[in-house]
C-alpha cells in the first residue's frame, strides 16, 4: 500500500473485487483526526472513476482490492488527501482525513446510470482553459436547493495540463436565487436562438496537450457549454461563444466569474462582447 495509507477492514465483502481503472459505487463518509465529519459531496453515495483524478489520491489507492459488500477504514495523510489548500470551508489545510466506504458496486471503466444523479434537477457549465492566454478550466455544478461547486485549474507555464493548479469551491445560493438561474439557463435558447450553438456548428480544438477547447466553427472562437439535466438525462444542452451577448448577461456566469477571481484575481484575457444575435 503507498505510504501515506493505512487501511482498516472491518468487513470482507464476497463480491466483485475493485481493480484499477473501474468505476466504483460507494457509501462514503469522511472525517478529520479529531472526529469530525465533513461533507465534500453532497451525498454519502458516490461514484467514482478509478481512471481519472476526480477524487482524493488516497481514496483511490485505499479502495483497491475491496469486494463488493466489504467496509473498509482509510486514514489519509494530507499530501494523498486535499493537501495545503484543504477545502474551504469543509476541509481545514494539511488535514489527515478518515474515511469510512462501504463498496456497493463495481463496473467497467466510465459507465453511468440513472440512479447515480441525486433527485431534482442539476444545472452545469464547462468553461475550456487556454494555456496561450493564461485562461483557468473550470467545471460548475448547482442543484435546486442552491449548492454550488466550482473545480477550477489554473494552467502552469512550459507545462501540460496534466500538470495544474487545482481548487474546488463551494458556496449556497438561496432556493429562490437557484430558481431563477435554472430558468434563465433553460430559457437562453429562445431568447437567444442565434447563439445558442450545437452538434456541427461546434468543434474540439486538442492542440494543448491534456486539454480540450470547445469552438464554433465559424470563427473558432472558444465557447462555454451549459447543460441542465435530471438523472442523467440532458433537458437542455448548448453552447455559447465567450464573446457573445447571451454568455454576458447570463447571471449564473457572472457570479462564477466573481467567486474564481476572489480566489485567484483576473487570471485571463478579458474578452469582447459580440453585439445581441451576432
Amino acid at each position: 500500500m503507498a505510504k501515506g495509507i493505512e487501511i482498516l477492514d472491518v468487513s470482507i465483502g464476497t463480491g466483485e473485487e475493485v481493480l484499477a481503472g473501474t468505476t466504483v459505487v460507494l457509501n462514503l463518509r469522511m472525517f478529520l483526526r479529531q472526529g469530525e465529519e465533513v461533507f465534500v459531496y453532497p451525498e454519502p453515495r458516490v461514484r467514482i472513476d478509478l481512471k481519472g483524478r476526480h477524487c482524493i489520491a488516497g481514496l483511490r489507492k485505499g479502495i483497491i482490492g475491496m469486494r463488493v459488500g466489504g467496509v473498509r477504514h482509510i486514514t489519509i495523510s494530507p499530501h494523498l488527501a486535499f493537501g495545503t489548500d484543504g477545502v474551504p470551508g469543509k476541509v481545514p489545510p494539511n488535514a489527515l482525513l478518515r474515511c469510512e466506504v462501504e463498496l456497493l458496486e463495481v463496473r467497467a471503466a466510465g459507465v453511468r446510470k440513472s440512479e447515480d444523479s441525486p433527485p431534482g434537477k442539476l444545472l452545469h457549465v464547462f468553461q475550456p482553459g487556454e494555456a496561450v492566454r493564461n485562461r483557468p478550466r473550470w467545471q460548475f455544478g448547482m442543484d435546486e436547493d442552491g449548492r454550488c461547486g466550482v473545480y477550477v485549474s489554473i494552467p502552469m507555464p512550459g507545462v501540460s495540463w496534466r500538470h495544474t493548479r487545482n481548487k474546488t469551491l463551494a458556496w449556497q445560493l438561496d432556493r429562490d436565487a437557484a430558481s431563477a438561474l435554472f430558468d434563465e439557463a433553460m430559457t437562453l435558447p429562445e431568447r437567444f436562438p442565434n447563439e445558442c450553438l450545437h452538434g456541427d456548428a461546434l468543434w474540439s480544438d486538442h492542440t494543448e496537450p491534456a486539454n480540450g477547447i470547445t469552438r464554433d466553427r465559424e470563427t473558432d472562437t472558444p465557447c462555454v457549454t451549459i447543460s441542465v439535466s435530471e438523472r442523467g438525462q440532458r433537458l437542455s444542452d448548448y453552447s455559447l461563444k465567450e464573446t457573445s451577448h447571451a454568455l454576458k448577461s447570463f447571471g449564473l456566469y457572472r457570479v462564477i466569474r466573481s467567486q474564481i477571481e476572489s480566489v485567484f484575481g483576473s487570471c485571463e484575457e478579458d474578452e469582447g462582447v459580440e453585439s445581441p444575435g451576432g
